[in-house]
């Protein structure tokens, strides 16, 4: 069987190690990227390796720096001939929620998203560069490679976004500054489906709901945790009434990266137990 290869950023904790699992079960070889969590990486990449018997290479830095872009296809060349199957966008972070700031320009953005938060201003557009950098700006960088190294017909590109980034669910506040920069990523797997039709590459979004993982332990620490009485009742309030795993996002991903959905693009998929009708 011909070799294939994943590319996923952000592919080590939480849902993009979820995407990792299932890509690896259908045979996949992968590139993780991860930002500063070196532990996390090294345990993923034993575990990946051991149970699905693939080869799991890693790569360090922030998805804002173009060099960490770049990281990715040079591990690509050097380690799977340059030949590539799929890329997952997956990285992504909410500065002071679910991360703590690993570079001073996060730090900068991190302040004043809490003066945003607090009086509604933009004082600084510093915040909105960044999550623009995160978001869209890597996704344009990760793609404009990728499709170099992906053959007619055997490419797959997924992104992942939000709840309340596009018209099918109210937009959430306190997420305008994160949430901006995943809407933007939505119109651009449209516009990427369409110019890579002609090739048969197909780009799509998937949109998770409430899904457990260690993210959400930071989220939810000032109501008690993931398990508190407060989270209980919003996962109650929801359709299917729980909360989704990582690996039920990453079965739907290895789905769309499969030739069982080569005739899918252009769509944002929510995977949330109806969350999106509400």
């Amino acid at each position: 069987m011909t070799q294939k290869v994943a590319i996923v950023t952000g592919g080590t904790r939480g849902i993009g190690f979820g995407i990792s699992q299932q890509l690896a079960a259908d045979g996949y070889h992968l590139i993780l990227g991860f930002n500063s969590n070196e532990k996390a990486a090294k345990e993923a990449k034993k575990t990946l390796e051991a149970e699905y018997k693939i080869k799991v290479y890693t790569v360090k830095g922030d998805v804002v720096e173009a060099e960490t872009i770049d990281k990715f296809f040079v591990c690509l060349e050097n380690n799977f001939d340059g030949k590539l199957t799929a890329l997952v966008h997956n990285a992504g972070l909410y500065l002071g929620m679910t991360t703590t700031p690993a570079s001073e320009e996060a730090q900068a953005a991190a302040d004043q998203q809490r003066q945003l938060l607090a009086d509604g201003n933009f004082t600084s557009l510093a915040q909105y560069e960044y999550y623009q950098n995160v978001y869209p700006k890597c996704f344009i960088r990760c793609v404009e490679k990728a499709v170099n190294y992906m053959e007619d017909g055997k490419g797959y590109i997924v992104a992942t976004s939000s709840p309340g980034c596009n018209m099918n669910q109210t937009p959430q506040l306190s997420y305008i500054l994160p949430g901006t920069g995943k809407t933007v990523v939505e119109f651009l797997t449209r516009y990427y489906a369409k110019i890579l039709a002609a090739r048969q590459i197909n780009v799509n979004v998937v949109i998770p709901g409430f899904t457990k993982t260690e993210a959400w332990n930071s989220v939810t620490e000032k109501f008690g945790g993931v398990d508190s009485e407060m989270m209980q009742k919003i996962i109650k309030n929801t359709p299917m009434q729980r909360w989704c795993s990582p690996q039920e996002i990453g079965q739907v991903v290895a789905f769309l990266c499969s030739p069982k959905a080569a005739f899918i693009t252009g769509v944002a998929l929510p995977i949330d137990g109806g969350f999106h009708l509400q």
